[in-house]
């Protein structure tokens, strides 16, 4: 009975920290002007935010299959973010993309 307890605090606790990492992206596309910082601020959301999350509510699964799959989400969401983020990036440095968003 301890152990579950503490699992589903872990969860929780998991889940409002990527909570909080989303809230804080979103503020961060919100505010920031630049496209480029903008880049930056929804890359905290899609490498740290929803991780955070989906490995609380791995935590708070009763059966081994869902959090293992929930598991293996987080892992090709942590090697495919950066990457996806980083060729976007590349992408508007050559085709020209001011800090605006628009193309010279």
């Amino acid at each position: 009975m301890g152990l579950e307890i503490n699992m589903i605090y872990i969860g929780f606790i998991l889940i409002v920290i990527g909570l909080g990492f989303i809230a804080s992206g979103i503020v961060g596309l919100i505010r920031f002007r630049n496209f480029y910082t903008k880049i930056h601020a929804s890359g905290v959301i899609e490498c740290c935010g929803i991780p955070f999350c989906l490995v609380g509510l791995s935590f708070l699964q009763s059966d081994f299959s869902s959090a293992f799959k929930l598991i293996i989400i987080t892992i090709g969401i942590l090697l495919l973010s950066p990457v996806s983020t980083h060729a976007l990036a590349r992408a508007s440095v050559l085709y020209k993309i001011d800090k605006d968003g628009r193309i010279k």
